[in-house]
């Protein structure tokens, strides 16, 4: 009989071959589909890790602007808005850019400005937006407007000599000392004149008051004084002296050259000893000096250009002495808070409104305030 089995092909064989085939083929072909997904899925979870990482970079970029943009609004008042471009450590880039407003405060012209920033993450695939709007004002909230303010009675004997601000009353009106306080008589030495005869040294000849006759320079029990002085300059009230102190750029124990070399807001808490001869500030860099229960002892020829406030952070208050002598002077103005030693006291004050203006002016005394509610991400 013929073998139909022959060579070993053996149909049960052949048919679980191809069954075998087909297994191995479609588990493959799964396998593939599989790979293919994850590698897909892969790629989309690190696209969107990279997405998450560049919009935190630009996101963070973006505030990093605008505390560039707040930054330059304060240390540079020429600064009109233009846009600055910076790049951070991790390659991110910010675009920073503002636009001011003027307005009058005090009756002086100052800015808000809304600040914009862009951020651009390093690869530029992502960039965040964000504003807000931030008012900059002086630390100094008004430029004192005569040599010498006093929120304490003004001794009989206190020796002084005032250059007083020839409009401070008005147009032609001067106005050398003012006070909420009563002032009867002045020393025998003491006298006001007006700017152009105290820089001739010819106050003694020629003045508004002496002794003898008060003129119209002197505002005694003024109704328009402020209640609290220190509120009035600084928008401090008196009893919070310490917020005061803690926006000073120094905080010396002297006067010495050294010590306050190029240092606008000053508060010393020793003795205030210059040198003869030294100048503390200038007319371009005038300073703030704040005297807490500190005598301040001015030698001949020596001057200070801005304005010295006197004040007692003690309860009652301490008395100590500011002596002038006869060559030395503060050009700017003199506010006292506080009781001074006035049988060792002297005084030369000449009122410079440049000096206070530049003063009030100058970036160190800027100060930023961000308008609440104003920022933005979109």
């Amino acid at each position: 009989m013929h073998n139909k089995y022959v060579y070993g092909h053996h149909p049960k064989r052949v048919s679980k071959g191809a069954m075998m085939l087909v297994t191995v083929s479609l588990l493959l072909v799964i396998a593939s589909l599989v790979t293919v997904h994850t590698g897909r899925v892969k790629s989309l979870e690190h696209k969107i890790l990279l997405n998450s990482q560049n919009q935190a970079l630009s996101s963070a970029a973006a505030q990093g602007g605008l505390a560039h943009g707040m930054s330059l609004m304060q240390s540079d008042v020429t600064w009109q808005g233009d846009e600055h471009s910076i790049t951070f450590s991790n390659n991110a880039r910010a675009i920073v850019s503002a636009q001011f407003n003027p307005f009058q405060r005090n009756g002086l012209n100052t800015h808000w400005a809304s600040i914009k920033s862009a951020g651009l993450s390093a690869d530029g695939q992502s960039q965040h937006q964000v504003s807000e709007q931030v008012l900059r004002y002086p630390f100094l909230h008004i430029i004192p407007p005569v040599p010498l303010i006093s929120a304490v009675d003004i001794p009989t004997d206190l020796h002084f000599v005032l250059g007083a601000n020839p409009n401070a009353g008005g147009n032609g009106v001067p106005v050398s000392i003012w006070t909420d306080k009563t002032l009867s008589a002045i020393d025998v030495n003491s006298r006001t004149c007006a700017l152009q005869i105290f820089d001739e040294n010819r106050c003694a000849f020629d003045m508004y008051s002496n002794n003898v006759n008060l003129g119209i320079d002197t505002l005694q029990e003024h109704e328009g004084f402020p209640t609290d002085a220190l509120e009035y300059l600084f928008n401090i009230p008196a009893p919070d002296w310490h917020i005061l102190k803690s926006e000073v750029s120094l905080i010396a124990t002297n006067c010495e050259p050294l010590t306050i070399v190029d240092t606008r807001i000053i508060w010393v808490q020793g003795e205030c000893r210059l040198e003869i001869g030294q100048q503390i500030g200038s007319i371009d860099t005038p300073v703030m000096l704040i005297l807490a229960d500190s005598a301040l002892l001015m030698p001949g020829d020596s001057q200070i250009f801005g304005l010295v406030i006197y004040l007692s952070t003690q309860s009652p208050p301490t008395q100590q002495r500011i002596a002038m002598a006869a060559s030395a002077q503060l050009n700017g103005a003199l506010v006292l808070l506080a009781p001074v030693d006035a049988a060792l006291s002297q005084l030369a004050v000449r009122y410079h409104y440049e000096v206070l203006t530049q003063l009030h002016q100058d970036a160190d005394m800027q100060r930023i305030g961000k308008v609440s509610g104003s920022w933005r991400d979109f």
